[in-house]
């Protein structure tokens, strides 16, 4: 039986660890799960969407997996759990920038069935990593069902390089988001790293995205109370490398930000946030790397620096690229490519 995240009940304080001389700022019987967090307090109620938890539970779902950290966990209201900084901000999620840089968590984990054949054996090139078969998703609007992609198929074998591409609405980031396990299609099926998605609960999902997959997302997700060097680190030090700091050092220098490593992102331009989440993506070497836009931000110069490090990662480590891009040029570097118009593919073309 694999332990896998159940409940979270959370205790927030005001941006340090080893203790806190101020009133959390929800209660010990907050509770967060898929469908959100709502919670009452004297100063009123506050509520958060499930799009800003689950990326939470997605990082405590990781760290529940890892002994040595689970252990510093208490199941006791009164006795939090105190977790070092760098694990503490991964854990609150890039994607949750209203929430102070360190929290006390009490978590509560049952028993669930592991994943069925699942290992986290690295796959072979030429194997196949992600496919999807007839994906289609359909969303109610005010005139009616609006079908935003209408039964897509592709494969993707370990190490290729996909570039999607198409003008604004046309369905690029929903299939990018269906293939990376963060949506489900409303008909179809995605199979990642062996696994069929929709088989599987969100938490199931949620192990295999933090076992083989990258992100780069437009809007950066990085924390802010962490420097460029600690942002990378996260990962790293959640996965229990040893070698954290010098992986990340090592993949900000080839960024071009080696001068840069203790700069908070508020310190730093549009463009280097996006080259120390770029960074961040390929430190923990995942099976596929999505991103979306990744030049988006980056002057040209930049730019195909960038698309020089994403294709030299492609060929040192064998991750697989899926790229969102309207960078024709970074498009027909990958070597498969698709367009997409109203949702529809048009037929694949080979760059």
């Amino acid at each position: 039986m694999a332990r896998e995240l159940s409940i979270i009940a959370a205790r927030f304080c005001c941006n340090c660890v080893g203790g806190c001389p101020r009133k959390p700022s929800l209660p010990p019987s907050s509770r967060i799960t898929r469908s959100g967090l709502w919670a009452a307090s004297s100063a009123g109620s506050r509520a958060w969407p499930p799009a800003l938890v689950s990326p939470l539970i997605d990082a405590l779902t990781t760290l529940s997996s890892k002994p040595s950290a689970l252990s510093r966990c208490s199941s006791n209201d009164t006795q939090p759990c105190r977790v070092s900084r760098p694990k503490a901000a991964l854990i609150l999620s890039p994607t949750i920038r209203t929430v102070p840089a360190a929290a006390f968590w009490t978590i509560h984990i049952k028993a669930r069935p592991a994943l069925k054949n699942h290992t986290r054996i690295g796959f072979s090139m030429g194997s196949s990593i992600l496919t999807a078969k007839d994906l289609s998703k359909v969303v109610p609007s005010a005139e009616g069902e609006l079908t935003i992609l209408h039964e897509l198929s592709l494969e993707l074998n370990k190490g290729d390089s996909l570039a999607i591409v198409g003008a604004s609405g046309s369905g690029k980031s929903t299939l990018l988001g269906l293939l990376a396990g963060l949506d489900l299609p409303s008909s179809g099926e995605v199979t990642l790293a062996g696994q069929a998605l929709s088989a599987l609960d969100e938490d199931q999902r949620a192990r295999i995205r933090a076992e083989h997959v990258g992100f780069v997302f437009q809007s950066f997700q990085l924390l802010d109370s962490l420097n460029a060097l600690e942002n990378v680190m996260l990962p790293l030090e959640l996965d229990g490398r040893k070698d954290a700091r010098e992986r990340a050092t090592e993949l900000l220098q080839r960024v071009g930000l080696g001068q840069r490593l203790t700069h908070s992102p508020r310190q730093l331009s549009g463009g280097e946030q996006q080259r120390v989440a770029i960074a961040r993506a390929f430190a923990a070497e995942p099976d596929v790397l999505f991103a979306d836009e990744p030049t988006g931000n980056l002057d040209s110069h930049t730019g195909e620096r960038i698309s020089d490090l994403l294709f030299e990662l492609n060929k040192e480590s064998g991750t697989t690229l899926v790229l969102v891009t309207h960078d024709e040029r970074l498009a027909h570097r990958c070597r498969r490519l698709i367009r997409l118009e109203a949702g529809q593919m048009v037929a694949p073309l080979e760059p």
